[in-house]
């Protein structure tokens, strides 16, 4: 006998004997050194049970559900500011952070509902108010909140005077008067002139005070009459003649009272609606100032995140065209800090196409907004909207505002032909129905008009040539993929913070999992735990195969130091669901042990046992299974077959029929071969739900393949921008920014 197989001959005579006296004591085995035969008692139709393989958990599982645990208290939290408080009346869900209302604070911001009908906010502390409770504040529907204010200080220039009398109060079929011009003088009197009707028009002006009759009534007080061009006040006095003789004003916003005009404080803008208290105004030449204070804040104290310019919205759920930021943390900014800031709420879409939005990691939005007034659509003329007879006043601004806003929801509400049955989170691929019997379907169908659903047909995703980490370095390089994102409750929109939530149905595809990658499925997931039998494993291809290296101990503990060990072999799909690695050669102390192992009948599994959620070693065979080898969220596919390259394992899946695939739009694809296209259902991203969602992802930065995190998503995007378009699509670019 040789020295190398009197080494071998011995070394298999002491695992022999060691075996023997590890089987007296192994009833008192610890569950993680459970003999494979209790490992495999423990599985059920779904894959491993880990708690049979061990009571640990794995570092990354633990840091990202401590990473869950503080946004979800940050979801939870009540915001308050400045003396003022919102209140949870609801459970908080994925879809409701059941608060009803938010908190906004405004300064330096010129506040336009449309055109010039607005004011310019100094400063503002204010409540929005939903108009039905449970129900979102809704951007694009201005009937659907009410604003409260609290306190500030506004100012209606000549420009926003002129708007609110000339296209507002008065500009409806059968208007006594029109071609209004309003113009504030500096002994503190308005001059308004204009046309009214006497058989025909006739040029009017008339001056006067401006004060309030009571908390809800603003009266302007004629103290000047002209009448075509001749000063009529005396000729009135002497004929005992008043304004509301000589015109009929009888409106739902104002009307003529002897010689006053009074006018509905709360109706003096389109909606939303205002609920203020005006505690002194000021004319002058540059404008009404209005003092505002319902009693409730003595004085505005900031909040630390507030802008210099423009708006922060703190507590409540607002919906802006698909996504609604729940519980919202947002500030409105202008993206020129010398410009002034003109803010058109009827035309906020247009402002946010044109601007972007930043995230940080805990979900606070801060949105980048160019002033509307450098918008071209800014400069078309809408003074030909006239309201209704019937309406006494331009209904037409909020009826062309609602239909646009119609038109918009079908855009947003709609799901390509080809997705509707397919996309359904019921369309559970024939092929795992079996398998996952046991999961729940969707059975709700939402109502049409519901803000915080859309139709219910599942999420598709499609990933082209994209390095896609499922967390740390464990992940894949995606060539292309198709997959569905399924809510395990049903209704539930998908939630990316909780990878637990949600399983990926992969529809059809190949991705390959680089060796490094693979190495750190292991390393950093399936061998993090104690006491254990593998460690420190590297892969490699040679000549067609995986040569896998690291260290052993026998039974987990024997002897007190790893073995370094060298295996060899093959790596296929052993049906749809399992992958199978079978060594020929091993390896141990450099010294091969295949053959004396075959010899004596001692499979490597009573050596080493392994068993984990995913992968279990049996008899020779280490066994995966593709459905919960990694970490969450649970991954299933028909695998078609498994291949060692020089890449990496090159996995190819099925593809299921009946299935349409999400395709992102032409333009997109062709700006960038590396992407991430999320299509259909409710997506929540960060703190934020997106309905019926169209989501592209990029990185502009990297002509190659983009590296996408899952599990770090919110710090990637953090350092990004998102843009939004006109149809409520988001696009992410992971390039940071200026660069």
């Amino acid at each position: 006998m040789n020295e190398t197989g009197a080494v071998a001959t011995v070394l298999t005579v002491a695992l022999l004997m060691c075996a023997c006296a590890d089987a007296g004591s192994s009833a008192n085995q610890a569950p993680n050194q459970a003999a494979p035969a209790t490992m495999q008692a423990s599985q059920d139709k779904t894959g491993y049970d880990s708690q049979a393989a061990s009571p640990s958990r794995p570092a990354i599982e633990s840091a990202k559900a401590h990473q869950l645990a503080i946004e979800q208290s940050i979801a939870a939290r009540v915001p308050a500011a400045s003396g003022l408080s919102t209140k949870r009346s609801r459970a908080l869900t994925l879809r409701d952070s059941g608060i009803d209302g938010s908190l906004m604070f405004a300064r330096n911001v010129d506040f336009r509902v449309t055109g010039d009908i607005g004011f310019m906010i100094y400063d503002m502390a204010a409540t929005l108010i939903p108009s039905r409770p449970g129900e979102p504040i809704v951007f694009d529907d201005p009937t659907s909140l009410s604003i409260d204010v609290h306190r500030g200080e506004v100012m209606l220039d000549s420009a926003k005077l002129t708007a609110i009398f000339n296209r507002y109060l008065f500009q409806y079929r059968g208007s006594p008067l029109r071609n209004m011009r309003v113009v504030p003088q500096d002994d503190g009197s308005l001059r308004i002139t204009g046309e009214m009707h006497r058989d025909t028009w006739v040029p009017i002006v008339l001056s006067g005070s401006l004060s309030m009759r009571s908390a809800d009534e603003l009266v302007f007080h004629a103290d000047h009459v002209e009448v075509a061009g001749v000063a009529a006040d005396r000729l009135m006095q002497a004929a005992h003649v008043r304004m509301a003789d000589l015109l009929k004003v009888d409106t739902p916003i104002a009307r003529l009272d002897g010689d006053d005009v009074v006018m509905q404080v709360a109706k003096l803008t389109p909606p939303p609606a205002l609920r203020l208290t005006i505690t002194k105004l000021d004319t002058s030449a540059a404008g009404v100032r209005f003092m505002l204070d319902d009693g409730s804040v003595p004085k505005i104290d900031w909040p630390a995140n507030m802008p210099a310019r423009g708006m922060l919205l703190e507590g409540g759920d607002v919906k802006f065209m698909r996504s609604m930021p729940m519980n919202i943390d947002m500030a409105l900014t202008p993206i020129d800090a010398d410009a002034p800031f003109v803010l058109d709420l009827y035309h906020y879409r247009d402002q946010m196409a044109a601007g972007y939005f930043t995230f940080d990691e805990a979900g606070a939005l801060a949105v980048h907004l160019p002033s509307y007034t450098t918008l071209a659509g800014a400069a078309k003329d809408s003074s030909l909207l006239i309201g209704s007879a019937s309406a006494r006043f331009n209904d037409s601004l909020i009826r062309a505002q609602q239909a646009s806003l119609a038109q918009a929801r079908l855009e947003w509400r709609r799901v390509p032909q080809e997705l509707q049955s397919a996309s359904a989170a019921r369309a559970v691929p024939v092929s795992m129905r079996r398998a996952f019997s046991g999961a729940t379907e969707e059975t709700r169908t939402p109502a049409t008009g519901d803000e915080r659903h859309s139709s219910g047909h599942a999420s598709l995703i499609h990933v082209e040539n994209v390095d896609f980490y499922v967390a740390g370095r464990i992940g894949f390089h995606v060539r292309s993929l198709d997959a569905q994102m399924i809510p395990k409750t049903p209704g539930e929109p998908v939630d990316l913070d909780d990878p637990g939530q949600y399983d990926i149905r992969i529809i059809g595809g190949e991705v390959v999992e680089p060796w490094p990658a693979m190495a750190a499925l292991f390393n950093d997931y399936l061998l993090d735990y104690e006491p254990r039998s593998l460690n420190d494993l590297q892969l490699k291809p040679v000549d067609g195969k995986l040569e896998v290296t690291g260290g052993i101990k026998l039974w987990n503990h024997f002897p007190g130091v790893w073995l370094p060990t060298t295996m060899s072999g093959t790596i296929v799909a052993r049906d749809e669901r399992h992958l199978v690695y079978e060594p020929s050669s091993v390896k141990v102390l450099g010294i091969p042990q295949a053959g004396p192992l075959r010899a004596l009948d001692i499979p490597l599994a009573s050596l080493t046992p392994f068993a984990r959620k995913g992968v279990a070693l049996e008899g020779n065979e280490l066994v995966f299974d593709q459905y919960t080898v990694f970490p969450p969220p649970v991954l299933q596919g028909r695998l078609a077959s498994a291949t060692v390259t020089d890449e990496g394992l090159l996995l190819k899946f099925r593809r299921e029929t009946g299935i349409a695939p999400a395709r992102p739009p032409a333009n997109m694809v062709n700006a960038a071969k590396s992407y991430v296209w999320i299509e259909s259902g409710d997506v929540k991203m960060f703190n934020s739900l997106v309905t019926n969602a169209r989501t592209f992802i990029k990185d502009s930065s990297n002509a190659g393949a983009m590296k996408f995190d899952l599990y770090g998503y919110r710090r990637d995007v953090s350092k990004g921008t998102v843009k939004m378009d006109t149809n409520g699509g988001l696009e992410v670019d992971l390039a940071a920014r200026g660069k």
